[in-house]
């Protein structure tokens, strides 16, 4: 169990705070890198809808501490029933760090 714990203490990783108000949600991608870096991140909202489908797109570059965990731009979105919501964060150095991951509302995609 200890070792699975420090494991996870030495691996850069993407978290999402997701909380929820009714049909509005607030996410906030957060990362905690093993290393200092200066990554370029990229964060990519896709919807499909009844209404339509849209796609946002961020990036830029910022400078990230190792071992602190560092809170990305805030999303805020609302999610009818049906809708398909797709959040995409992906961190890199351009080097030898590639993380990203997805975030969808519960009980969709």
């Amino acid at each position: 169990m200890h070792t699975l714990i420090l494991l996870a203490a030495l691996t850069s990783q993407i978290n999402f705070d997701a909380r929820q108000q009714g049909d509005m949600w607030t996410i906030t991608p957060q990362v905690t890198l093993n290393e200092d870096c200066q990554c370029r991140i990229q964060m990519e909202t896709s919807r499909q809808a009844a209404s339509g489908n849209s796609t946002t797109r961020q990036s830029g570059r910022v400078n990230i501490r190792a071992g602190e965990p560092y809170a990305l731009s805030q999303i805020t979105l609302s999610a009818q029933p049906g809708d398909n919501i797709i959040v995409t964060v992906t961190v890199s150095d351009g080097n030898a760090l590639h993380l990203s991951r997805q975030w969808s509302p519960p009980g969709r995609v």
